[in-house]
């Protein structure tokens, strides 16, 4: 069966689809991708698979002609006409029209899905007001009341004050800065908007760690309070911690160096985007 003609050729076209979606998985996983950006990633993704319904795939292209030869990485392939071989062009097709069925939405995802081109238009109408703030999108002249709509909708949307944004918008305009004061709210809200659940999912792996058999006593605040230092918290070599393991000591506290204590793994990796978070504990 595993050395079938049929299996190969359907596992070319899995494997086209799988390294579309792993990447398009790893893009929405940063950190600092805002919803204009993830949702163009998101629509490049199904071009990408939209083209694969006339035109073959690295990996397709790869068991094509491994089934012409009838030999697969030096393994001689045999016809097996109980293996139903899939139809390449329908299955993208399906897959791309599955996407675009799960793009972005104002809509929650456990809503009914009565009036669809409400939500729609109210999706599209906040990416197009989000695309106000990159100046490329800006007609080479325009009125100093020129994207004022737009960010009063978002102020609206993000229930931040209209008239602070408005007149940061304004500066922004004139200064193209990127840390404009009376603009940083609104900005702030919207780099906010949760673009996958892939932080949470990061916490619950954390906790899986933490909560281990060892340490089945541990109440829902210590938890907590473990899963926010190990998710967001600084390497140790980046903090300097003394006068907390001095506290802990003289309050009677076992020291790391117990042998009866399970030994830590020292924390290496670097992540950039809570610098600013270490920086307030170093004061």
């Amino acid at each position: 069966m595993l050395t079938s003609n049929e299996f190969i050729l359907n596992l070319g076209i899995l494997l086209n689809a799988l390294h579309e979606l792993s990447d398009l998985s790893l893009q929405l996983q940063n950190r600092d991708l805002g919803l204009a950006s993830a949702h163009t990633i998101i629509e490049r993704t199904i071009r990408v698979i939209d083209s694969m319904v006339e035109t073959q795939g690295p990996k397709l292209k790869e068991v094509n002609l491994a089934s012409q030869e009838m030999s697969f990485k030096g393994v001689k392939l045999t016809s097996h006409k109980n293996v139903q071989r899939i139809n390449s062009s329908q299955f993208f097709r399906s897959l791309s029209n599955n996407l675009k069925s799960r793009l972005f939405t104002t809509q929650s995802s456990n809503s009914s899905n009565n009036v669809p081109s409400k939500f729609q238009e109210e999706y599209d109408q906040l990416l197009s007001d989000l695309d106000i703030f990159a100046p490329k999108n800006w007609p080479d002249n325009f009125n100093i009341q020129y994207g004022d709509d737009c960010i009063r909708r978002l102020s609206k949307k993000f229930k931040v004050d209209e008239i602070t944004s408005v007149r940061g918008f304004r500066q922004f305009k004139d200064t193209k800065e990127d840390n404009v004061e009376d603009l940083k709210l609104l900005t702030t809200a919207i780099k906010c908007i949760a673009i996958s659940s892939s932080e949470c999912e990061r916490s619950f792996s954390s906790m899986n760690e933490i909560v281990s058999p060892k340490r089945n006593y541990l109440g829902s605040v210590h938890i907590s309070s473990l899963v926010f230092i190990n998710c967001v918290g600084p390497p140790i070599d980046k903090i300097n911690t003394t006068k907390w393991m001095e506290s802990w000591v003289k309050k009677g506290k076992r020291t790391a160096e117990e042998q009866n204590c399970p030994k830590r793994m020292k924390r290496t990796e670097e992540n950039d985007s809570y610098k600013s978070l270490w920086n307030l504990i170093k004061e």
